[in-house]
């Protein structure tokens, strides 16, 4: 049986606890979710594709639009996902 998800609220004032090892994506860039990320819609497994629409303090977050498999746009964590390509 696997472990519950936790639901993640991003906010904007608050410092992020990323340690900025991660490369920055740019809008409109392909990418691919490392692992599953819950949704006011439902939960996009690891693997889903989407697109950067926007970028949050230099990366300390992102909103990703994605169309499968269900159309939605999260808030993304950088350790949740990864360039997807081409």
């Amino acid at each position: 049986m696997s472990e519950p998800m936790e639901r993640f609220t991003w906010n904007p004032y608050k410092r992020s606890t990323d340690t900025g090892t991660h490369e920055p994506i740019e809008e409109l860039r392909r990418i691919a979710l490392s692992k599953p990320v819950e949704t006011e819609d439902g939960v996009l497994p690891a693997g889903s594709m989407g697109i950067v629409v926007g970028v949050y303090r230099g990366g300390a977050a992102y909103d990703v639009e994605f169309m499968k498999p269900f159309h939605t746009v999260a808030t993304v964590m950088p350790d949740a996902m990864r360039h997807a390509g081409a």
